[in-house]
């Protein structure tokens, strides 16, 4: 018979050593707690996807600047271009969920891995939105030979003419195959697609008459129309450009059930994981730094449009357009 001395001994024992488990949980909470609440205490880094000069590395060091000039915290900006965007987002995905890396993300991000059956990476599962903060437009402009002055002639005379006019585009996977295939799926057309790897190259064949058809940002492309080289008709968004406020969105020209035209988008994402503290403070520092005067004059200059969304739109956002890009894919035939 175990004696009662012993009994009393272990249990006490054993009380301690929850107490010490619980004590060390406390600890190890109040301590997580003291970081988050001393965040940022060293440099943040924002990974950018594409080469320097691009619109979200512009827009990633207005903002880094903007924290920077507001709270006197050091943000960096890293460039990690490759892979259609591919590598730079992996960085991210694989970084330590402490609210020190971040990822400057647009349309790709979503529409790179709905095309592919084993994607490396999900938008919605593998980040946390932090930010989304601004819309630039594609536009749709066409050789001014062509004479359109509105999207209905386009519509007509490809509707007279299939598989006459013809179509330049960043190739698969991007926002301006994405935004053009779905145009014209919404009106019944036929414009075949010819994929470039410059944005300069198309808007010289543009300009020269041998391609029809171009969608792309405004800032690439508001100097030639207000030169006269090509004809605008209009934004692929359901408002107008300030930039171009002079030139309808194309949902005032077209108007067909279940077609919602999707502008070229700017966030920023965390790593799974990230404490919701620590995604909150840098939502603050992110939105307070994108309406400081110079994040407006950068903006205005990029032809970019502020926008504030909660988190939570922006992560059902991320989530329609993975959707409608793997719809998109499986039509085209290009998924693999």
């Amino acid at each position: 018979m175990t004696h009662p001395h012993f009994l009393c001994t272990g249990l006490i024992r054993r009380r301690q050593i929850l107490a010490a488990g619980v004590g060390s949980t406390l600890m190890a909470s109040s301590l997580g707690a003291q970081a988050q609440g001393n965040f940022p205490s060293q440099p943040i880094k924002i990974v950018v996807p594409y080469s320097a000069g691009t619109g979200s590395d512009a827009l990633a060091r207005t903002v880094a600047q903007g924290i920077t000039d507001k709270t006197g915290k050091v943000v960096v900006v890293e460039n990690r271009d490759g892979g259609g965007s591919l590598i730079g987002t992996m960085a991210v995905a694989k970084a330590a969920p402490d609210g020190y890396t971040l990822l400057i993300a647009a349309n790709p991000m979503a529409i790179v891995p709905a095309g592919q059956s084993q994607p490396q990476y999900h938008p919605v599962s593998d980040f946390v939105p932090v930010a989304k903060v601004g819309v630039i437009p594609l536009v749709l402009v066409t050789t001014k030979s062509l004479g359109f002055k509105s999207v209905g002639d386009l519509i007509a005379y490809a509707k007279a003419n299939p598989g006459k006019l013809s179509y330049g585009s960043s190739g698969s996977g991007t926002i301006s195959q994405q935004e053009m295939e779905l145009f014209k799926q919404a009106v019944g057309i036929d414009i075949p697609e010819i994929p470039y790897k410059s944005t300069a190259q198309a808007m010289t064949d543009l300009i020269g008459g041998t391609l029809s058809v171009f969608p792309v940002v405004v800032p690439l492309v508001a100097q030639h129309i207000q030169s006269g080289r090509v004809s605008a008709l209009a934004v692929f968004d359901s408002r107008r450009s300030q930039l171009l406020p002079d030139l309808p969105a194309i949902s005032e020209q077209v108007s067909v059930p279940g077609y919602v035209p999707t502008p070229v988008w700017y966030g920023f994402v965390a790593p799974r994981g990230t404490p919701s503290q620590v995604i909150s403070v840098l939502s603050d520092m992110i939105n307070a730094s994108m309406d400081t005067p110079y994040a407006k004059t950068r903006l205005a200059a990029l032809g970019a449009q502020r926008i504030t969304v909660s988190n939570e739109q922006f992560l059902a956002d991320l989530k329609a357009e993975y959707e409608k890009a793997g719809v998109l894919a499986k039509k085209l035939g290009t998924y693999k």
